[in-house]
């Protein structure tokens, strides 16, 4: 490709906002769309199947970046792995599937720290475009190309938890991506209950045969290519070749939270005494791969005398799955892991609830090579913290491109973020405790022992404090000292460079964060139009 006519828009990555970009670049058919791709293609239909793109994708160096952090000082050295979808359609071809726009509270504090144009009132258009959305109601999109819906045949331990979360006074809420948050109900997935909704399914594959596109996977990016501070094009690897492509409009940068900042710090965009370090020469000074953070999250395990999906496993139970798959888009394969959440406030006077909780009907074994269930009947429900307060780094570990960035998620270094995960996480045990959940629990599996005091409880949430892999902030949006990107998304003294994915986030969204990229790919989208 080095030498060819040049394309207007390149964009790196494939994943939940790059494929939005994609489509809406070159719909009008008037701008040639570059679309590179570090992952392969998602054609397998095995990875179509809702619960199978999680359980052959996550971990699978053939779809999962499987990147690692490093030692954890907030929680007692800990080093977690931390997934990142390496393939078409990025994270939402091998994630939960969990569709969930955040509260309104989250984007009218963007628009407060200095984001104009990104209130709720602002985004929820674009959220709006998204959807085609089963509920028929004002509050969603009818007509996007991402199909998405209620849980069906949910188990009847996931219609158990929401009633244990009633009976605590967290009201029935099926419509928490409406006016209100708070609430609990059985999640909105993005599926269509046969086949996963991912970015590339819902926004490439109607592209795919548009001339004005093109698509190229297994190409690494390595460095912006920079003529003084103006970007021109992109250097990236296929295949043990260097090849170049020229961008004649806007390169933009679509690859997360991970690969965005590691691409800029190689270019030379990013803390000018890191990358002085590194030997990278320095272009732009900004604060590329601060603000880092993520929900903090528990998942406490409890057995149960109900059968669970661990033991429903079998020949013949497998068959019922499948057909329940097959003829009625529902059931286990239609879903993941988790089946009901609740968002629910820790304190009754708090504006917005803190805390958020997945309900999955099986107990999960996680191990650094695997995803698997107990074996026992048993569920699990994991409680993590919505607008975090904790700030991490990415770094560049060298100035290979090769070599994976260092990253420190300093989890729980905000105090805030601590006690809060103590509070969901004792009222996961007054869940398990209740008139709903209480008969059919025969104690816990994580943990083994209950906390009682204070320092118990504080030893318990450091040492079990894991990732819900919603990495976000490291080009943070703004107009303070610490932006790396403008309200329009535009990298800071660089012109013809943007960036649009979960990077941007100046502070996380009340929720998974699969919706508010794609969100971020429209809103992206408009804006580079605009300016063409």
């Amino acid at each position: 490709m080095s030498g060819s006519t040049p394309f207007d828009y390149v964009i790196v990555g494939a994943g939940s906002a790059g494929c939005v970009l994609a489509n809406r670049l070159s719909a009008n058919g008037r701008h040639r769309v570059l679309l590179l791709e570090a992952g392969g293609s998602d054609r397998n239909p095995l990875m179509r199947i809702p619960i199978l793109g999680a359980f052959l994708g996550v971990r699978n160096p053939k779809y999962d970046w499987n990147y690692r952090t490093l030692s954890d000082p907030s929680r007692n050295d800990r080093k977690d792995y931390w997934p990142r979808g390496k393939v078409l359609g990025g994270s939402s071809a091998i994630n939960g599937m969990i569709y969930v726009r955040g509260d309104r509270d989250d984007y009218n504090h963007w628009a407060q720290m200095g984001n104009k144009g990104w209130a709720f009132d602002d985004v929820e258009p674009y959220f709006r475009r998204i959807e085609a959305h089963e509920f028929d109601a004002p509050d969603y999109g009818q007509d996007g190309p991402v199909r998405v819906r209620p849980t069906h045949g949910a188990h009847p331990l996931s219609h158990l938890f929401i009633k244990a979360n009633q009976a605590l006074g967290v009201p029935h809420n099926p419509h928490y991506n409406g006016t209100t948050q708070e609430g609990t109900c059985l999640l909105s997935l993005t599926n269509s209950g046969r086949v996963r909704y991912s970015s590339a399914q819902a926004y490439l594959q109607p592209a795919r045969r548009r001339r004005n596109l093109t698509i190229r996977t297994n190409c690494l990016a390595t460095r912006l290519l920079l003529e003084g501070r103006q970007a021109v094009g992109v250097e990236f690897d296929h295949k043990g070749q260097t090849e170049t492509v020229r961008a004649a409009k806007e390169v933009i940068l679509a690859g997360g939270s991970i690969n965005s900042p590691h691409l800029l710090m190689l270019s030379g965009i990013g803390p000018a005494a890191h990358l002085q370090d590194m030997g990278v020469p320095v272009v732009q000074d900004l604060a590329v791969g601060d603000n880092l953070h993520e929900h903090p999250a528990l998942m406490m395990q409890a057995a149960t005398s109900m059968a669970s999906f661990n033991t429903q496993l079998g020949p013949l139970n497998l068959v019922r799955h499948g057909y329940d798959w097959l003829v009625h888009g529902r059931g286990m394969l239609s879903t993941v892991i988790f089946q009901a959440l609740a968002f629910i406030k820790t304190d009754a006077a708090l504006s917005h609830p803190d805390i958020q909780l997945h309900f999955a009907p099986c107990g999960i074994m996680s191990t650094d090579d695997s995803i698997g269930m107990l074996k026992e009947n048993s569920y699990s429900i994991q409680a993590n913290v919505n607008r975090s307060r904790s700030r991490g780094t990415l770094r560049l570990a060298d100035p290979s491109p090769t070599t994976p960035p260092a990253i420190q998620a300093n989890m729980l270094g905000d105090r805030y973020d601590l006690e809060t995960l103590m509070a969901g996480t004792k009222f996961m045990f007054r869940l398990c405790d209740g008139d709903m959940l209480g008969p059919v629990t025969n104690g816990t599996i994580i943990p083994r022992k209950r906390p009682r005091t204070d320092d118990e409880w504080e030893a318990f949430v450091r040492g079990y404090t894991i990732p819900t892999y919603h990495p976000v902030g490291t080009c943070k949006m703004g107009t303070d000292k610490s932006a790396v990107v403008s309200p329009d998304l535009k990298v800071v003294g660089i012109e013809n460079l943007r960036v649009a994915d979960a990077s941007i986030m100046p502070q996380v969204i009340s929720g998974n964060t699969n919706a508010a990229a794609m969100m971020i790919g429209e809103k992206g989208a408009e804006m580079i139009l605009a300016d063409a």
